[in-house]
């Protein structure tokens, strides 16, 4: 007995989407590692294990993967974030202190790294960066402003400033 018609039409479409997915992993995987010097369609292409063109399949432009995996890197980067900040009604100080730590680690170093290129070229008002750079920045501000004591919510912006020079300034000069 054969399979539904829906369910025949359904599972080329999963199987499309689980490979679009892992080819955006690799790709977050690569920029994380090597940045965005090597992040040529070809270099993405052979980590992902797939052709330049096999990349095209699936993405209509190479903004297109890097955004979504920009995105992907986004969102587990901010899920780690909220994860060590403390549960809510913190002081800035408490915030700023518990988030420098968990930067220390190789994994966030790297994707602070990753990130603080991605201001560069934002800066530019280069595309697609501009715009996750403002999307990461509104969220990460918004998780803060989130775990803050409600009389110093206004402080998120402060204490994401903060984060930020402190890491720039130790992945500089450490």
């Amino acid at each position: 007995m054969r399979a539904p018609y829906t369910l025949r039409l359904l599972v080329p479409l999963l199987k499309t989407e689980k490979r679009r997915q892992e080819i955006v992993e690799a790709a977050a995987s690569h920029l994380i590692e090597h940045g965005f010097q090597s992040s040529g369609l070809r270099a993405i292409a052979k980590s992902s294990g797939v052709s330049d063109r096999m990349i095209m399949y699936y993405f209509a432009t190479k903004d297109d993967l890097v955004s979504a995996a920009l995105e992907m890197i986004g969102d587990g980067f901010a899920a780690g974030m909220d994860s060590a900040m403390p549960e809510g009604n913190a002081t800035p100080n408490q915030i700023l202190e518990t988030l420098s730590q968990t930067m220390q680690s190789d994994e966030a170093q790297a994707i602070m790294r990753l990130w603080f290129e991605i201001i560069g070229l934002a800066m530019r008002g280069q595309e697609p960066y501009r715009k996750t750079a403002s999307l990461l920045l509104t969220r990460s501000e918004e998780q803060i402003r989130n775990k803050l004591r409600s009389n110093q919510k206004h402080r998120a912006r402060e204490v994401l400033n903060a984060l930020e020079g402190r890491v720039m300034v130790s992945l500089l000069l450490d």
